[in-house]
């Protein structure tokens, strides 16, 4: 039987690779790993997953008799969380070792979550509900005629950083494992001839001018394996911040909503819609790693990260969203209390979300995520 050194220096011979880039790659991009067992796991089992999951949430929506739109956005977002969440703990265990050892990274987690959980404290103590809301998030914790303390705000802090922790790692398996076999098809087919379906989606999703003529896609990769990229993680946390903030906008400051959704069941959808920010960020935030690019009759080439990160995240636009709301909800007389405490609140929950997601995604995916992209990119474009 063959080695992994072997079986790797056996592809390379299949593959006409530049000599540059081959020697900058090193021998790590195409070796087997863990990371493809759990990639065939998540593929095979994820569409029944999502069905199985639909079907929870449409019986225990109507099992609970209160048919309100609210209390089902409510269902929908618990149902996923919680199927994530298991999602999650066979991820832990197929996973990639970790950059940083699981020990320093319980000990990361503990300190940011006491971190927040003083500034709850300190900052509302019992006033506006906001620490007693958290408190009952999970029903176990608090009960009848019970007063908050800190001690309560702790360990619902750290209840909800666990539930975020194996969520995350769930969403992240599922988001790596499609796009990590199949981001390639996407990329290249930006040099392909012709005006292909998927070639024009690639376009649209990267932003591509119509007066750029791609002739090829190349790839300049980090080499960060061996090491945290706090740059990235800095990144990335800061995006999913930016995009929670700008979702949220169109409920904490849309009329509509402030009027029809109580305000533990708008808090409870936007806390747990926010744990699947990343699938919005990751293949964005990946795209820059690899050093992707579309080169023309141009004299530059096109940066492809930048182009996906124009056409999700224009600054002009989410600045626009939420001055519009605001203005809209102070002329017609919304309780302008509500919206900041709401708006806090959320802001810290989701700061906890961003940290950790960003965390879990740097620390246990990324370098398979790329690697694996890596390979399948080379085989596609150099194999004979």
């Amino acid at each position: 039987m063959k080695s992994r050194g072997s079986a790797g220096n056996g592809l390379r011979h299949l593959l006409q690779v530049p000599k540059e880039l081959e020697a900058k790659l090193g021998r790590n991009w195409d070796r087997q790993t863990k990371q493809d067992k759990l990639d065939n796991f998540i593929l095979s089992l994820f569409p029944s997953f999502v069905v199985a999951c639909a079907a929870v949430v449409v019986a225990v929506f109507l099992l609970s008799g209160n048919l309100t739109f609210g209390h089902f956005l409510v269902t929908l977002s618990w149902v996923y969380v919680m199927g994530f969440a298991l999602l999650g703990v066979m991820a832990v265990i197929l996973s990639e070792n970790d950059v940083v050892r699981m020990r320093y990274s319980i000990l990361i987690e503990a300190a940011i979550t006491l971190i927040i959980a003083i500034f709850l404290w300190e900052l509302f103590g019992t006033q506006y509900g906001l620490n007693a809301f958290l408190v009952r998030f999970f029903t176990f914790i608090s009960y009848e005629g019970f007063e908050v303390n800190f001690w309560d705000v702790l360990a619902s802090v750290c209840i909800i950083a666990l539930l975020v922790v194996f969520t995350a790692h769930g969403v992240l398996a599922v988001v790596v494992a499609y796009f990590r076999k199949n981001y390639h098809r996407i990329l290249l087919a930006l040099e392909k001839p012709g005006e292909s379906r998927l070639k024009r989606i690639a376009s649209r999703l990267f932003a591509v001018p119509d007066i750029i003529d791609v002739t090829e896609v190349t790839i300049d990769p980090r080499m960060d394996d061996t090491e945290f990229n706090v740059a990235e993680f800095r990144g990335i946390s800061i995006a999913q911040i930016v995009a929670g903030m700008t979702i949220s906008s169109y409920l904490f400051l849309n009329p509509v909503f402030l009027e029809t959704i109580p305000f533990d069941e708008m808090m409870i959808f936007m806390m747990l819609v926010s744990m699947f920010l990343c699938v919005i960020i990751v293949p964005c935030s990946i795209l820059r790693s690899l050093g992707a690019q579309a080169h023309s009759a141009a004299p530059r080439p096109f940066i492809l990260w930048k182009g996906m990160k124009n056409r999700l995240f224009q600054s002009y636009f989410v600045l626009a969203v939420v001055m519009t709301l605001l203005g809209i909800s102070a002329y017609t007389g919304m309780d302008m209390g509500r919206i900041f405490v709401s708006y806090v609140g959320y802001l810290v929950f989701l700061a906890l979300m961003s940290i950790t997601v960003s965390f879990v995604y740097l620390n246990t995916f990324y370098v398979s995520f790329k690697n694996g992209i890596i390979r399948y990119f080379l085989r596609a474009k150099y194999g004979k």
